[in-house]
This record gives C-alpha cells, structure tokens and sequence, in this order.
C-alpha cells in the first residue's frame, strides 16, 4: 500500500492477506515457544494441567495480539494512505512500541482468568479445546495466504527471519534473567535501552524497505535520516528516564547513567548501520523484501545488543567500585 498500490480491491486483497498470514505465523510461533517451555516445565517437574495452562495462554494470546496489532497497522497504514502521510514514520515505531506491552497485559489476563478457574477437569477440557482449535485454524490460514497474490511472497520467505528473531529473543532472555540475578535495579533500564534502540531501527529499516521496492536499490541519501534518528538517541532516553525516575527515583549514581547512555549510542549505532546492510542483501536473497527480514531481525538484535551492552557495561562499574545504585 504504502509503495503505491491503489483501490479498493487491492487494499482489501493486501489487507485480508496478510493479517491471515500474520495469525498463522503468530500461532505458530506461540505454538513452538509453548512447546519448548512445557518441556522444560516437564523437566523441572510442573504438572501437566499448568503446561497446558500455559500452552493454551499462549496461543490465545498470540491470537488476539495478532488481530489487536495487526488491525491497527492496517488501519493506520492505509490512513496514512489517505491523506498521505508516510506509514513507515507512524507504523513501525507504534507497533515496536504497543507490541510488548499489549502481550504482556493480554498474557496476564488471560493467564489469570484460566489459572483461577477452580474444577480441574474443566480447566484441563477448557485449554485442551483451545489448543486444538488454534492447531487446527493454522493450515487454512496459511492456505488462504498461499492463494492471496499479496501474501504468497511472505508465506515462503518470511518463516526465516521471525524463528531467527525467536533464537535471539531466547538469548535476550537469557541475559537477562543472569542480570536480574545479580543487579535487580538494572532490570528496570532494559525496555528504556531496547524499546528505544529497536523504535529506531525499525523506522529507518523501513524507509529503506519501502525506496528499495520503489526504485529497486537502497536510498544511501538516508544517512540523513540515520544520523536524525541516531541525535535522538540521548533526549529520547532522557525522557523516558525522567518519566522512570518519577515512578521509581532510586539513583543509580553518575557512572551508571553515562554507562547507560554509551551503550545506547553504540547499540543504535550499530542497529542503523545494520539496517542498511540487511536492506542491501536482498539482491542476494532471491530479492526477497526487506520488510519481511529486516524488521524482525533488528528488533531482536536490538533486545540482545541492549541487554549484553548494559549488562556488561554494569560488570565493569562494579568491579571498579563505581556501581552504587541508591547512593
């Protein structure tokens, strides 16, 4: 849409295609991570009806985040469409920023709802009936894709890069579970540094997709805007660090904060230098679209850059004595 395509029909098409898609690969994903935590859940001993608690919390809510978030890109994009605004400056960085926060509180909800419920058998049929449900609506979805001329595209390349960005997210949490283990006040800074980083990548990979599939080549005229993005970088932490400190006014100490702030430049930084080169591979990739693999990718590297750059950042000042959170 927002590289040309005009009518009804064809915004239909796109629309229904590739919110379809969006649901396959949203249960799919959720079915794999449920998979994985149940086994490791068996593992450590957690009974059978809460695995399937959870399993069944999260397929649900991959569901309804997926048709919450991907109703409104569609609505915002083919807005933007309309009075001609560009998405990529609005979409990208709602849906980074709503993304967590919305399957947080949707998991929460619906995880609480389904735990409380008293009689086990009921619980157990209840989750049972959810999951195959979901397990059962996956092959029509993808179908329907398949047959949609808008989606097929995405359907055969766009399974790589979101289980990549699952490998990694894996890994983010990894860290991050070891550096609520030793440094708990630092736990509250790693959705400022990712949520931020990844906003901006996000938008430039983006811009970059959108001129790539307009004029079939990366517009190197966008370092202008790399370099706008990356100023923000400072007053845009700043802010949300000062709306943190209202929440939460525990001082970290001076070291803590220019730690904080060199580790964001460096991970956006990084972050905008990769999205051009990913937007440039896809020559090499059967000319594949960038939206497809750039995003996902740059989001989850944004999590682990963020994550290891802080928590590294954090084992120095301490073992220089210059970690004094509260002082």
């Amino acid at each position: 849409i927002s590289s040309g395509s005009s009518g009804i029909n064809a915004e239909y098409g796109v629309v229904a295609g590739y919110l379809a898609l969006d649901q396959a690969q949203a249960l799919i994903v959720g079915l794999l991570a449920s998979v994985i935590a149940m086994i490791t859940g068996l593992a450590g001993g957690t009974t059978l009806p809460n695995m399937l608690v959870l399993f069944a919390t999260g397929l649900i809510t991959a569901s309804l985040v997926s048709v919450l978030l991907g109703g409104m890109m569609c609505l915002i994009v083919l807005g933007s469409a309309h009075y001609r605004f560009n998405p990529d400056n609005i979409a990208t960085p709602i849906a980074a920023s709503l993304g967590d926060s919305i399957t947080l509180g949707i998991l929460s909800i619906v995880g609480s709802l389904i735990f409380h419920i008293s009689e086990n058998h009921i619980k157990i049929a209840l989750c049972s009936s959810a999951i195959g449900f979901f397990i059962l609506i996956i092959p029509p979805l993808l179908l329907y894709s398949w047959r949609n001329r808008y989606a097929r595209p995405a359907v055969l390349q766009g399974w790589i890069p979101i289980l990549m960005a699952m490998l990694i997210s894996s890994g983010v949490g990894i860290i991050m579970g070891r550096v609520a283990e030793s440094y708990q006040s630092v736990v509250a800074f790693l959705p400022i540094i990712n949520g931020i980083g990844g906003n901006l990548a996000a938008i430039q990979a983006s811009r970059l997709s959108t001129s790539y599939n307009l004029h079939g080549r990366t517009d190197l005229s966008e370092y202008k805007t790399s370099l706008f993005l990356l100023l923000l970088t400072i007053p845009g932490h700043g802010v949300f660090l000062g709306v943190k400190s209202l929440v939460d006014p525990t001082n970290m100490g001076a070291p803590f904060y220019v730690a904080f702030f060199g580790s964001a430049l460096i991970q956006v930084s990084v972050l905008l230098g990769m999205s051009y080169i990913l937007v440039s591979l896809s020559p090499y990739l059967r000319n594949m679209d960038p939206d497809l693999y750039s995003i996902p990718l740059l989001t989850a590297l944004g999590d682990f850059l963020g994550t290891a750059l802080l928590a590294l950042s954090t084992v120095i000042l301490d073992g220089a004595g210059l970690f004094t959170p509260g002082d």
